[in-house]
């Protein structure tokens, strides 16, 4: 067995991506990293101190007093899991602005994410992880419909935040400009790369997504052992 395996997944926000892969690394029993949690963290560690013009000087010393730990889907800071805090389509839209700015993305990648996913067997999951992961060893891309994933979204807003005063059409207008920042920003876009497996999950339950996932996985790399009772078994 090869001492190390990376194994991306792409695609837009709300996508499920972030629950599967973090299904797949289980099952696996590889290292997970949400990239997404990384950019929010440091985009809320700025709007808590009231930065909110991102000049680079005066943002990376706020950035670098700050020290988050990820474990999971959980972000921790000073002991208490911000993940909630973090998880609000406000600041996912400012975050997807400040990863537009290139000081930002290389301090976060230089300073984080690739020191996390050194020399390690890992699931990484995030909108254009070429920078970090130019090569993976599998790249998934989940994708889905606006419309489903604004669903996937108020649901989420109600259970997890037991948010109920946010609309359908709110949340679709919010997706679909982020969709734009990401998919048009100059560095790093989120796109389809040669030889990502595409899944389309719009219609299908998470369990489905893993389990379709790891078959992939299994194809290719038949050596690895996968514990078949994952999927599904992850609020």
């Amino acid at each position: 067995m090869r001492k190390n395996y990376i194994i991306t997944v792409n695609g837009p926000g709300s996508s499920g991506k972030s629950s599967a892969a973090l299904e797949v690394s289980k099952a696996l029993g590889f290292a997970f990293l949400s990239t997404g949690n990384v950019y929010r963290s440091f985009a809320w560690a700025l709007q808590k101190n009231g930065i909110q013009n991102y000049t680079k000087e005066k943002s990376i010393k706020i950035m670098d007093e700050y020290n988050f730990e990820y474990i999971g889907k959980s972000v921790f800071y000073n002991g208490k899991d911000i993940a909630n805090d973090i998880g609000y389509e406000e600041l996912a839209l400012k975050t997807a602005q400040l990863a537009q700015k290139s000081w930002y993305r290389e301090w976060i990648n230089n300073n984080i994410i690739s020191p996390f996913i050194k020399n390690k067997s890992i699931v990484i999951e995030g909108r254009g992880l070429v920078e970090v992961c130019p090569k993976p060893d599998i790249d998934f891309f989940l994708k889905s419909t606006i419309f489903a994933r604004a669903n996937r979204r108020l649901r989420q807003y109600k259970k997890r935040y037991g948010i109920h005063n946010v609309s359908l059409d709110t949340i679709y207008k919010q997706i679909q400009r982020r969709d734009d920042l990401d998919i048009n920003r100059k560095l790093a876009p989120l796109k389809i790369n040669e030889g990502t497996k595409i899944i389309n999950n719009s219609m299908i339950k998470r369990i489905d997504t893993v389990k379709r996932m790891l078959n992939i996985i299994h194809r290719r790399f038949p050596e690895l052992k996968i514990d078949w009772g994952v999927p599904g078994s992850y609020s």
